[in-house]
Formats: structure tokens, C-alpha cells, sequence
């Protein structure tokens, strides 16, 4: 979670969840959007490279209901809710992928901030079980970074970071949010892609 920088989103500009198309989202956003993410921008470390308010949600794989869903406690009081109806051989067999709008290079320190709950943890246990990754999309699929996390039952903001060992096109990166590894409900919130710099200190923003 962020250390010392702080969110804080207006009623007027919290983020309409949904399948929307972000290809041209740098040329066709409104003045006031455009105003939000430079006052967002200023306030995260780096560069904030994708655009919040505009996100094109997906959940690959079967066994799966999704859905945009009111939410208490979301930013915004909107969710993106997806349900795993079934565990899977493995734990990208269901999965939420976000294209990439923005190209990282080698040695670009990234961080993502996003924010989730555990509507319906599963049976058993009082957490979620995802793996998230920002990941090529070919072969050899290999990551910036990937992480095994316990999703609460409760709204937080969840932070990792990497550096790449490569270039990766943001026409051949996703964000994951891997889901199959048990039969689950997970609501996902806004989330905040950062580019630190080369060989940058994440560690500094994160607790």
C-alpha cells in the first residue's frame, strides 16, 4: 500500500466500470477526465501510465459470471465482480486481462496499485486466492512481475512492483489477474499502473 501518497477521487470523477474501448483514450477523453488524471498523475510517484477512468475490463475462461455491480466501500461505489464458478487445473484458466496502453523498456520499474475484495471467499477461508502479473502475451509469457496474494473480505488497496528484464510493447502485455485456483467471488476496484523510472526504488512508496 502506499506510503505517503494519498487518492482522492470526487464524486463528480470515480470510475464507470465496464468493457470499454482505451485504443484511442489519450485523443477522445473529456477536459474534465483529462484534468482528473493530471491531478492523479501529480499526485502518484512517477508517471502514471494507463488511464483509470477508462478501463477495458475481461474475464477469460468458463465457469463465470461477470458483472459491473454496485459495491459499498468500492471507490466510486462501483465493482467489476467476477465469480468462479469452478476451480481450475490451473490458475490462469480463469482470468481477468487488462490490455497495457502504455510500452515499458528494460530496466522500467513498475508499480501497480489496485484496489479489491473478497465478496465471496472461498468455502472455508475468510480470503480470496489470486496471482497477479503484468505479463507478455506470447511466448515465452514471461513477467515484469507475478504474485501470489490473499484477497480480504474488505476494500484495500493492493500494491506490487518489478523491473523489467526486457522491453515489453503494451500490443503484447496484460495486466492478470489470474482467478482459477478456487471457486471465489472477487470484486476489483480502480487500479494505477506507474512507471518509477530506470532501476528506480519502489520500496520507498510501499509498506
Amino acid at each position: 500500500m502506499f506510503k505517503h501518497i494519498s487518492i482522492g477521487l470526487t464524486s463528480a470523477l470515480v470510475l464507470t466500470l465496464g468493457t470499454v474501448n482505451v485504443a484511442n483514450a489519450d485523443e477522445d477523453i473529456s477536459p474534465e477526465v483529462a484534468a482528473a488524471l493530471a491531478a492523479l498523475d501529480a499526485q502518484l510517484p512517477g508517471t502514471l501510465i494507463n488511464n483509470p477512468y477508462d478501463i477495458q475490463w475481461r474475464t477469460d475462461g468458463s465457469d463465470k459470471k461477470e458483472a459491473v455491480v454496485k459495491s459499498e466501500g468500492a471507490p466510486g461505489g462501483m465493482a467489476y465482480r467476477v465469480t468462479v464458478k469452478k476451480k481450475k487445473k490451473n490458475h490462469w484458466d480463469t482470468a481477468t486481462r487488462i490490455p497495457m496502453t502504455k510500452s515499458v523498456e528494460k530496466d522500467d520499474v513498475i508499480m501497480l496499485s489496485f484496489w479489491a475484495r473478497a465478496e465471496k471467499p472461498p468455502k472455508g477461508k475468510d480470503s480470496g486466492d489470486i496471482t497477479v502479473a503484468i505479463q507478455r502475451s506470447i511466448d515465452p509469457y514471461d513477467s515484469i512481475f507475478e504474485e501470489r496474494l490473499d484477497i480480504g473480505s474488505e476494500w484495500r488497496l493492493y500494491t506490487l512492483s518489478g523491473k523489467a528484464s526486457r522491453n515489453y510493447s503494451d500490443d503484447k502485455t496484460n495486466i492478470n489477474f489470474n482467478l482459477a485456483r478456487a471457486k471465489q467471488t472477487i470484486e476489483f476496484g480502480q487500479f494505477y499502473v506507474m512507471n518509477l523510472g530506470k532501476n528506480a526504488d519502489a520500496s520507498k512508496y510501499m509498506k
